[in-house]
């Protein structure tokens, strides 16, 4: 058996069988039992697998298995051609441990002092419904920020306090940011490129980042604060102060902005940023849309375009990998989506029912 191990703990009610079975005098049949009951979607609803050959000596076997909550028993027969059996039985452990996810979502279109988005608030507002929907992250776990409730006091408050005092080592917590990013020119900027990055709350004031912005050093200590061991940052903005996208020109910078800042946020264990765009690259909105290009993407895979091994659950790597061939397609190759960090085991962040 390839997957799963026996003993396996997973978080979810759909898992992968995968494994093969071998007979020098050759096969009659494989069939699958799930706590007793032949496995549904197989020949006759009998637990048997269809063999495509007569008597074939290895038959490759991969099905999706629905468990039940608990302890979960599965038996895989082999019958060979002359009437002998063989067993393997796993025991899967089904955990619930959806309350033990948190997230924050933060979007702002109406920034009190800085020119508006148009469809972050809509990108904030469809990733939260997702998350709640379909990956079963509980309401009262979840902290929805949008426009004027995202204050630097609150965001402060959100990531610093709320998660640092919630989130124990093994629960997974999801931070999106949909808004806008800025550069100040700082000499003492460990990046090297004389640069220091802020996301913008509602309230910033592009003539005082330092006092009224979110810089990414203290995001780096904010989740350096939190003790999950399995973090991950999504933001769509960017940095490059270029017209037209999710970010503002501050006078007089025009440098070549380093993405050591990203390596900063994945310096804790556990921790993965998935940025929309590179450093020195625009994060677009689009109208038809009525998105972030990046967020539409995201979600759009979230959904299940992105289940590239078809298991029905998409991970931190799958996502990745869907957005990063899209969103530069759609934008003319202007714009490619970086990960940084890395954590032990896959991260779910989907469930596709």
């Amino acid at each position: 058996i390839a997957s799963p191990q026996d003993e396996a703990k997973v978080e979810v009610n759909v898992i992968n069988l995968s494994g093969v079975a071998e007979d020098e005098g050759g096969l009659g049949r494989v069939e699958i039992f799930i706590n007793g009951r032949p496995l549904q979607g197989t020949q006759d609803d009998r637990g048997m697998l269809k063999v495509d050959r007569i008597n074939p000596k290895r038959f490759d076997f991969k099905k999706r298995i629905h468990l039940d909550k608990g302890t979960n028993l599965i038996k895989i027969r082999a019958v060979d051609s002359d009437g002998l059996a063989s067993e393997k039985i796993l025991r899967v452990h089904h955990i619930e441990k959806r309350k033990n996810i948190w997230a924050v979502v933060v979007g702002i279109n109406d920034y009190s002092y800085i020119h508006h988005l148009r469809y972050a608030v809509n990108d904030a507002k469809t990733v939260r419904d997702h998350l709640v929907n379909y990956t079963h992250i509980p309401t009262e776990n979840m902290t929805l920020l949008l426009n004027e409730e995202a204050t630097l006091t609150k965001l402060r408050s959100a990531l610093g306090t709320h998660l640092k005092n919630k989130a124990g080592k093994d629960d997974l917590v999801i931070v999106f940011f949909a808004g806008h990013g800025a550069t100040e020119k700082d000499a003492m900027s460990p990046d090297g490129d004389g640069l220091e990055k802020y996301l913008l709350p509602y309230d910033a004031d592009p003539k005082d980042l330092y006092a009224t912005a979110l810089p990414m050093w203290e995001i780096s200590r904010i989740f350096n604060r939190i003790r999950s061991e399995r973090l991950v940052f999504i933001v769509d903005s960017c940095y490059s102060g270029a017209g037209g996208g999710r970010t503002i020109g501050i006078e007089g910078v025009r440098a070549n902005i380093s993405e050591a800042y990203l390596d900063r946020l994945t310096s804790g264990k556990g921790r993965v940023i998935i940025s929309a765009s590179g450093a020195n690259e625009v994060s677009v909105e689009n109208e038809k849309l009525e998105h972030g290009v990046f967020t539409y993407y995201l979600i759009e895979g979230l959904k299940g375009r992105a289940d590239s091994d078809r298991n029905g659950l998409i991970t931190v790597d799958e996502i990745y990998r869907y957005v990063s061939e899209h969103v530069p397609r759609a934008t003319g190759q202007e714009q490619h989506p970086i990960k940084k960090g890395t954590v032990e085991g896959h991260l779910i962040l989907g469930i596709v029912e």
